[in-house]
């Protein structure tokens, strides 16, 4: 099965059945330096006698394969045999690459003969050891391959780990094509790096296993139909101190009926030796303007072009006869050709206004680049009274704010569009709030996400239709135009929710913005702000203590999101905390409730009415606090059908995917028999962490006879208990933070857990 490479850079020389896209940095001192592509041979033995007989891929196949994935010292290739192997063994091949310190992508893609073919792992349960084997990748088997290992992959334990590290720099999707019998090794950088470093100057591209089906000899070979079957491919390296075109690396073929490769590296430097070839340019006249002798792969400059010339009627534009390539791989001559266009001109411009007793001069300029041609024409004089064609206001932005009795209002500009308006007539008048437009507050909404209330007074929006604000944050725009649910009679909000905890110390510039009743868009003025920013001066003012409390801790949530993310870890949003202040936090990691129970209540229906079933719930940690549950249902129902719940405490939010398709996130895959789906719970609040919530299905309405599924009971703290948070520090870190947060919103709401 092949799959895209996230990134592969640069190099790519493509042959018919050796392809290789690697970018490289190898030595330069000599040809045992130079990088190359090697085959080694393992086998795939127990430590039992019988070949066959394998260890389970969780012991990561150490008895048969080692780490590195080189086997040559195992098993020998010679004259199409390996040596001691017969018909029905089986048998590993690692594609190696050498001498190479950095990688950034690989392709290699080898051709193997019919007497193997490629093989798989299952288990086997016939025995009574339950041991695992090999099969090959067509003999039918009563127990099928094994689930985690499809028949065209290669070895991952031997294939990834001797690129990886244990790092996981490198992505590997190696895959083996059964029908045109090709293997297949590639490799790209995930991490966003140009290139990775490798240990030792070499690297296993992948390990794949074979079973030997008859006789014949095993051969590798590349594709043998093009026009000289014995030219010799290459893969393109770039040498320390060279250029790439002056290294080329060689894999040798042998002048047989079948080319086959030995895989032993040969090399040529082209930086001093190489034919030479004869580059003419010659110009639109026939006349010859320059001819050299290039060496062979340098680069090719070829003179300039002329510049576009013009007549009253055309324009005229040079380029070469045909491309010429950037360096020098054969003779050439290559001519300019000059080619003619009739002029296309502009809408012109005034350049002598006509009056009531003269004409005007209109010149027309040709807008292809570079041309330059111009033509006039005469403008009637004008009649002696003239009537105004007027265009929309536009505000002119330049209202001035000091403070609420010291502002000034901006005013707004339109002017005749009639070009040959002997005044070039404009109005402007004063637009009335445009001096106070502006935010005057910027408070924070703390829950599962941090929201920030950006409020205006109602007074300074009631001379306009309309008002709006404008967010810059991060690298985004925002438009803002819906009211918060905290709107008063004598203030306006607007919700900002896209400041994730990682981003708390990040500026966020809120513009007003305010349409007139004549349509006119007036911009305010913009004021600077930042989560952080409100938490400090919130804590430097405030006498309540659980106030203080909840805002350290969220503030000691949002760096434990920066170390999460690996964001500005060394600027903490928690840096200009006081001891005081530092001494609210809580250290403590206290033992978690385990809430987990996807059969928390029994569907009462019985199982045969359990059309959806719960697979598992967890948490979705993107900015936001998000419990999610994972159901499936069979692909013969239409999920619209149902009436789905979200029970915290005695408040029951009954919701479809109809009215609410966001919190539906769907993870079916094509060979599956259901439709699989997270469902998001957008409504748990920060000091609900710690407490019980529910999630039930119903087929239609919600009755206890319409039940479609289980109850599933599950918390926030839940998650705290599982085995992905206690395996991962910096998330473990980031989990207990936010628990601590929340139980800081317990104690801010008055011991409740709720709002």
């Amino acid at each position: 099965m092949k799959k895209s490479f996230k990134k592969v850079v640069a190099i790519l020389l493509a042959v018919m059945m050796i392809v290789c896209s690697v970018p490289l940095t190898v030595f330069a001192s000599d040809d045992a330096n130079r990088a190359n592509i090697n085959l080694q041979f393992g086998d795939v033995s127990c430590t039992t006698t019988k070949k066959t007989v394998l260890k389970p891929r969780s012991a990561k196949m150490a008895d048969y394969l080692t780490h590195s994935g080189l086997n040559s010292d195992k098993l020998t290739y010679s004259n199409g045999k390996i040596d001691g192997y017969a018909t029905g063994d089986f048998f590993t091949v690692s594609v190696l690459l050498e001498n190479v310190t950095e990688l950034s992508a690989a392709e290699v893609a080898i051709k193997y003969s019919e007497a193997i073919e490629p093989a798989y792992i299952i288990d086997y349960k016939g025995r009574g050891d339950n041991v695992t084997v090999a099969y090959m990748y067509n003999e039918v088997t009563t127990e099928g391959p094994h689930a985690d290992f499809p028949i065209n992959e290669a070895v991952p334990s031997q294939s990834g780990n001797a690129l990886y590290n244990s790092t996981s720099t490198l992505g590997e999707t190696s895959y083996v094509d059964p029908e045109a019998r090709i293997m297949h090794a590639n490799f790209a950088v995930q991490t966003g790096a140009d290139s990775v470093s490798l240990t030792d100057s070499k690297a296993v591209l992948a390990t794949f296993m074979f079973k030997i089906v008859n006789d014949q000899p095993i051969t590798f070979s590349i594709d043998n139909t093009q026009s000289d079957p014995y030219e010799t491919y290459t893969l393109g390296t770039i040498a320390n101190g060279g250029k790439v075109e002056e290294y080329k690396t060689y894999a040798k073929v042998s002048e047989a009926d079948v080319p086959a490769l030995d895989f032993m590296g040969e090399n040529e430097y082209n930086g001093t030796v190489g034919k030479n070839y004869t580059i003419t340019f010659v110009n639109a006249d026939g006349q010859q303007i320059s001819s050299a002798e290039y060496k062979e792969g340098t680069a090719i400059v070829p003179p300039s072009l002329p510049a576009t010339t013009h007549d009253d009627a055309q324009h005229y534009t040079y380029a070469w006869d045909k491309e010429v390539p950037a360096t020098a791989t054969a003779n050439g001559t290559y001519t300019i050709i000059k080619t003619g266009a009739v002029h296309t001109w502009d809408a012109g411009v005034v350049t002598t206004e006509p009056t009531t007793t003269t004409t005007g001069v209109k010149t027309y300029t040709c807008t292809f680049d570079g041309c330059g041609a111009t033509r006039t024409e005469t403008l009637p004089k004008v009649e002696e009274t003239h009537q105004h064609t007027w265009s929309e206001w536009t505000y002119n932005n330049d209202a001035v704010y000091v403070s609420k009795t010291d502002y000034k209002d901006g005013t707004a500009t339109r002017k005749c569009n009639d070009p040959n308006c002997p005044e070039h007539a404009t109005e402007t008048k004063t637009i009335a709030g445009t001096g106070l437009l502006r935010v005057n507050s910027a408070s924070v909404t703390l829950g599962a996400a941090v929201v920030m209330n950006i409020g205006i007074d109602t007074v300074r929006t009631t001379p306009f239709k309309e008002t709006y604000v404008k967010v810059e944050f991060g690298s985004g725009k925002y438009d803002v135009t819906d009211k918060s649910n905290k709107t008063t009679s004598s203030r306006i909000y607007y919700d900002f929710d896209k400041v994730s905890p990682d981003m708390f110390g990040e500026e966020v510039s809120v513009t007003a913005y305010a349409v007139t009743e004549d349509g006119i868009v007036c911009k305010g003025h913009a004021v600077t702000t930042s989560i952080k920013d409100y938490a400090y001066k919130t804590l430097n003012k405030t006498t309540n203590e659980a106030m203080k409390e909840l805002l350290v801790e969220m503030l000691y949530y949002g760096t434990a999101y920066q170390n999460y993310r690996n964001y500005k870890v060394d600027q903490p949003v928690t840096d200009n905390l006081t001891e005081e202040q530092k001494a609210l936090h809580t250290t403590d990691v206290p033992e978690y409730v385990k809430l987990t129970n996807s059969k928390f209540e029994l569907n009462p229906n019985g199982t045969a009415a359990n059309d959806i079933v719960v697979k598992a719930a967890n948490l979705l940690l993107e900015g936001k606090v998000i419990p999610q549950i994972k159901i499936e249902i069979p692909k013969t129902k239409n999920i619209a059908d149902y009436t789905f719940t979200w029970k915290v405490n005695d408040k029951v939010v009954p919701f479809t995917y109809t009215e609410h398709p966001e919190w539906f996130v769907s993870t079916t895959t094509n060979n599956s028999d259901n439709n699989a789906y997270y469902v998001q719970c957008t409504i748990l609040q920060a000091n609900q962490f710690s407490i019980p919530f529910y999630f039930t299905a119903y087929k239609g309405s919600i009755s206890s006879s319409n039940q479609a599924s289980n109850v599933c009971q599950y918390s926030v703290e839940s998650y705290a208990t599982g085995s992905v948070v206690k395996n991962n520090p910096v998330l473990k870190a980031l989990v207990d933070q936010i628990l601590r947060y929340g139980r800081a919103d317990v104690k801010y709401m008055g011991g409740t857990a709720d709002l």
